[in-house]
């Protein structure tokens, strides 16, 4: 009997070793909380946000971050955007957005900085210096380089047109300052055109009247319907020579830009945008540093060059 009370007493001091064991020990790692980190485009939800999307879904795999992309139906209102803003602040952890009027949504964006959800700027960004921060690249450098472009190509006392179609947006009013100041040197004086309707139809009817020998867009939607305009131009009268420059990058661009019908275009790195933006929107979930980063990179290629490794790699993100 006495063998039998050594191996209980042995197996309830093991019991209690185990025990002690296991409240000593730490506790097991609890699941990494996934954020929500809400995405508000400037202007519609097209595939000219493809690229920027794929960067802010790779870092959100990175991350462990839930991502809600949106948009506004119109969009191109500030009042449609403030709407939409103050739904995903109920539902996120963090805000990215690119505002379509750096005017109206300046205040609104400073006061709601202020508050515990974190907001970010990308693509565009409100008047004046504040402390939100931006993903962006040098928009009046981008519009000099493309006026460069323009002159390369014999241009100087070409009649030209600049559709900005959106001035009361920062990345396009950084693109046609940076434009104009160049042009300006040559004595040049484009037609400005940032009003109206900007569909293919009305575009062409400023083709036929002014006849340009030069016309650039500096929004990727525009640019588009610039490329349908100038089917119709052409259409009219065979002998026009239109040269069509644009800023922006969506599928139809790219192969127009394959096939001649657009001589040049200036790219941002979208994917570089996105990507940032969500690294730093979880960053600051986290209270961490942040910074921003107005001076991401940017390429002007042709269709000689768009396929070269770096043109490559930012037009076309899944060759990374």
């Amino acid at each position: 009997m006495k063998w039998k009370k050594k191996i209980q007493f042995m197996l309830l001091a093991m019991l209690i070793l185990v025990c002690l064991m296991r409240i000593a020990s730490a506790p097991p790692d609890k699941k990494e909380k996934n954020y929500k980190v809400s995405i508000i485009f400037r202007g519609n939800m097209d595939q000219s946000w493809e690229n920027l999307k794929r960067g802010a879904e790779d870092a959100a795999a990175d991350l462990k971050a839930d991502l809600h992309f949106t948009a506004s139906l119109e969009g191109n209102t500030a009042e449609e955007q403030l709407e939409l803003l103050n739904k995903e602040l109920g539902v996120s952890d963090a805000i990215l957005i690119s505002p379509v009027n750096r005017i109206l949504l300046k205040e609104p964006l400073l006061e709601l900085a202020k508050k515990k959800t974190p907001v970010l700027m990308f693509e565009s960004g409100i008047s004046g210096e504040n402390d939100i921060l931006l993903f962006c690249c040098d928009n009046k450098q981008m519009g000099r380089d493309m006026a460069e472009t323009v002159l390369r190509h014999g241009n100087a006392k070409e009649k030209t047109i600049v559709f900005s179609g959106n001035g009361i947006c920062s990345s396009v009013t950084q693109r046609q300052r940076g434009f104009l100041e160049v042009m300006e040197d040559t004595g040049n004086q484009p037609i400005i055109v940032s009003a109206g309707s900007f569909q293919p139809e009305a575009l062409a009817e400023i083709l036929a009247r002014e006849n340009p020998r030069v016309v650039i867009a500096l929004d990727d939607r525009i640019l588009e319907n610039l490329i349908k305009a100038g089917r119709i131009y052409r259409g009219q009268n065979e002998r026009n020579q239109l040269k069509i420059y644009g800023i922006g990058c969506s599928s139809e661009i790219l192969k127009c830009l394959e096939n001649g019908e657009i001589v040049s275009i200036a790219v941002q790195d979208d994917y570089a945008i996105g990507y940032l933006g969500v690294r730093e929107a979880v960053a600051a979930i986290k209270g961490k540093d942040t910074k921003g980063n107005e001076n991401i990179r940017y390429i002007i290629t042709n269709s000689d060059h768009m396929y070269d490794d770096m043109d490559q790699r930012v037009l076309f993100p899944f060759v990374r």
